[in-house]
């Protein structure tokens, strides 16, 4: 019998969001993502005999058909992979077209966030490709069949879905505004969005994988619409696209083993920093959500965001990790932070006002019985990128290149503090909070996790790790609990007001903190139950999603 939450996956037709979600549980599989369709997709290729990395290639081409606003192939990400011993890193991050530099966004109507000049090289239809070559069980072509069926036939709109089209649409281009409208008005919601266009490209990509996509009619396509609309996107761009395989940042919390996203991700930096000082300063031996430990909290994120500013792509950046995590570095921040009072930090050098990141992301977790285990974050940046849709395959594109410090001294689309070391230069990837997150314990891992949102991406995994590991939460208690996020710029503490005792915003307040209300990111997670023996898995009620597994 199936575990997917049918009645939850109804309801998601007919509403933008959910009050309470109650975790699903599965003993040989599950999966948890942003949307009931997408986490069908993947039962259906474990029930062919699909490995954990087959399940998650199925559940991300999906998406690419029923989240084209988040997740395209026209996108990128990252994901950590557990497949037997081994656990690595794969970064499909979009890199910047080689004919950009640090002064392309300098001069008026250039623009990074709308148009053809937002527009990096896409890495999702490599990313999948190289993942499945390296670990897939199952064919290739045979793991295209609901993403192709959910093209063709369609599937019903969400609230959340028309609401996100409506905000959005003033930037699209003709091309966006045929596929993402119905006859030139809003989709209502539980109407059937087909893609028969988009159905055209997956079908390109299941036969001809990542080399004809990136050189063949498709990269054609992508590259026309890009500089018919002011990019500068080439054919050898698309054709120089490749992949990276990493080593995950690794730490060690509570007697559990973590794999983190590297650079070009932030993610595991400020993570393993932001663990170091909880293990140091035991937040969790406070009254849980109380006024203490917040404010450890938010002091921790404070410190921890802080180096987020002297990162970027390590193949033209040499990022300082090992100062970062040293011993006597950690022991001074912990010096720094005081229990009774807020304390301000001066900005590192070379600091400047950061590309503020934007939340349209999202993610999903793959555990099996066995350990196999996938954590994918995959992203276009800004809803529906660019606002361009592909001409000829309605291929949703990006708007990356606002994730690079484009103007530097200049905050960009959304909000954070970083340096020059993720200024824009040609064929580089810019810096990401995704944070794709494995957990081990005993050889063995118990934890898939991950979140969009920015940079609350990393505040709402280093919370559910927290009450998870720390705190000895279920996972959907975890996942749906209150959160503080503090990012170092602005000197803001962002809270959930509405979840929070009155009380703890004015103790806040009185330590301090300037607090302001502030969105939380969607946390989506799977972890084994040892008591129970089973898998259980969380999606974030402050949106849409599912759990299912076998």
């Amino acid at each position: 019998m199936k575990t997917l939450r049918l009645l939850l996956a109804l309801q998601l037709l007919f509403v933008s969001t959910k009050s309470f979600a109650l975790p699903s549980a599965g003993k040989n599989l599950l999966i948890s993502g942003p949307h009931p369709e997408a986490v069908e997709a993947g039962l259906i290729i474990a029930d062919q005999g699909g490995n954990a990395v087959d399940v998650a290639v199925a559940v991300a081409l999906a998406l690419t058909v029923t989240g084209p606003n988040y997740a395209s192939l026209g996108g990128g990400g990252f994901a950590v992979v557990r497949m037997g011993k081994e656990t690595q890193v794969i970064d499909f991050r979009e890199t910047a077209p080689k004919a950009t530099n640090p002064k392309t966004y300098t001069e008026p109507g250039k623009s990074s966030i709308d148009g053809g000049l937002a527009v990096a090289t896409p890495g999702i239809p490599a990313g999948l490709v190289a993942l499945h070559e390296k670990y897939g069980k199952l064919a290739w072509k045979d793991l295209f069949g609901p993403a192709l069926r959910l093209s063709r036939e369609g599937f019903r709109v969400t609230r959340k879905w028309v609401d996100v089209v409506g905000n959005e649409k003033s930037r699209f281009n003709p091309k966006a505004k045929a596929v993402f409208l119905n006859k030139g008005q809003d989709f209502a919601p539980t109407e059937i969005q087909k893609q028969p266009d988009l159905l055209k490209a997956l079908l390109l990509y299941r036969s001809q994988k990542a080399k004809g996509f990136y050189t063949g009619d498709v990269a054609k396509d992508i590259v026309e619409t890009v500089r018919k609309n002011g990019g500068v996107m080439t054919m050898q761009d698309m054709a120089d696209y490749k992949v990276r395989w990493l080593k995950p940042i690794e730490t060690e919390f509570r007697g559990y083993k973590l794999y983190l996203m590297p650079p070009p991700s932030s993610s595991g930096v400020v993570l393993k920093t932001a663990l170091a000082l909880t293990e140091k300063l035991k937040p969790f031996e406070k009254p849980a959500l109380g006024i203490e430990e917040s404010h450890l909290l938010s002091e921790i994120l404070n410190r921890s965001f802080r180096y987020r500013s002297v990162l970027g792509d390590p193949d033209f950046h040499a990022n300082p990790l090992e100062q970062i995590f040293a011993s006597a570095n950690i022991d001074e921040l912990v010096k720094g932070i005081s229990t009774e009072k807020a304390q301000p930090l001066a900005p590192l050098p070379d600091e400047v006002p950061q590309a503020p990141e934007s939340n349209e992301t999202t993610h999903f977790s793959v555990i099996t019985k066995d350990g196999d285990a996938v954590a994918m974050t995959v992203t276009l940046n800004g809803n529906f990128g660019s606002g361009l849709a592909s001409d000829k395959y309605a291929i949703t594109l990006n708007n990356e290149m606002d994730d690079f410090t484009t103007k530097p001294g200049t905050p960009n689309m959304y909000g954070l503090v970083q340096g020059y070391a993720n200024r824009v230069q040609a064929g580089k990837r810019p810096l990401s909070s995704m944070s794709p997150t494995l957990v081990e314990k005993d050889g063995k891992i118990v934890m898939s996790v991950g979140a969009p949102g920015g940079p609350r991406i990393i505040t709402a995994v280093y919370h559910t790790l927290y009450r998870t590991l720390a705190s000895g939460w279920d996972i959907d208690s975890a996942v749906q609990a209150p959160r503080v996020h503090h990012q170092f710029r602005p000197n803001t503490v962002f809270i959930d007001d509405k979840r929070f005792a009155p009380e703890v915003l004015d103790g806040l307040r009185k330590k301090g903190h300037e607090v302001k209300p502030g969105w939380q990111g969607l946390a989506y997670g799977v972890m084994w139950e040892p008591k129970a023996q089973r898998l259980e898995g969380a999606f974030d009620a402050r949106g849409e999603g599912a759990v299912g597994g076998r």
